[in-house]
């Protein structure tokens, strides 16, 4: 755990880090800029902080679906633009999902596997208006995707997980929540439950089915010290059967953290 907790100077110098790749990213590609969805969680709105830090033009997609995306949350997202110095546009998501929703052909497909397709449609859609913000002023998209998340293949293929650039994406969760503190996001949305938004009372940690403090020290020590399931379950005081979860689970969704394979046809 101690190794997994970052020291004061060191999340300085990984602040300015980032900020530096992000601007450095943007200029190498000839962009103008970036774009990000900023949903007034922390993951975003760390990023969001970040790219304005790195003193480029920074736009936020601010998207939210009625009925599902926490109150307040629009608020919190328009406010730290603000405050930060990105300018910022509030999508509702409702008519593009009601549009998919009433027109794809639910009785050919399992009831049961609705719900999970149309949480991933959401982080599409998503993705497609960021795309769109991008497209229009010649701007990059960039991710709010953890390290955690990514491990655990815990993002949409084509959705969240369709960016340019990831700034946050070397850091758990845990290092995510340092490092909010010390670049001055807002305490409230460093204390928010963490969730993706996709449904009504859906939180990341209860689909994960563990704390992101817990989760962050069995991959800490399966992954970056190379510790077995056993081993690992010993060292951080944690059920065998979850260890085995994680490791099972970040196994079966490698893929997402890989380029599409190309069928080879010549040596």
């Amino acid at each position: 755990m101690e190794r997994l907790l970052l020291k004061r100077k060191d999340l300085a110098s990984f602040q300015k880090t980032i900020e530096k790749s992000i601007s450095d990213h943007v200029r190498k590609c000839g962009a103008s800029g970036a774009v990000l969805g900023l949903s007034g969680g922390i993951d975003s709105a760390l990023v969001c902080k970040l790219a304005c830090g790195s003193g480029i033009k920074v736009h936020a997609m601010i998207m939210p679906e009625d009925s599902i995306s926490a109150e307040g949350d629009v608020a919190d997202a328009i406010n730290l633009a603000e405050e930060c110095g990105a300018s910022c546009s509030v999508i509702k998501i409702n008519n593009a999902i009601d549009a998919l929703d009433s027109s794809f052909p639910w009785r050919d497909y399992d009831p049961n596997k609705r719900t999970p397709a149309l949480g991933n449609a959401k982080a599409r859609v998503r993705m497609i208006y960021n795309y769109m913000a991008a497209n229009c002023g010649n701007m990059l998209v960039l991710g709010t995707g953890n390290r955690t998340e990514i491990l655990l293949g815990y993002a949409t293929k084509y959705g969240d997980a369709g960016v340019d650039i990831q700034p946050i994406g070397a850091l758990y969760k845990t290092q995510v929540r340092q490092m909010a503190s010390i670049a001055g996001v807002p305490q409230k949305i460093i204390d928010k439950v963490p969730t993706a938004g996709l449904w009504m009372g859906q939180t990341d940690e209860g689909e994960l089915g563990a704390k992101y403090e817990v989760m962050d020290r069995i991959l800490f020590s399966l992954v970056e010290e190379n510790r077995s399931v056993s081993e690992t379950a010993e060292s951080v005081c944690a059920d065998e059967s979850l260890v085995m979860r994680l490791r099972e689970r970040m196994i079966k969704n490698g893929h997402k953290r890989a380029l599409p394979p190309i069928v080879k046809l010549f040596d």
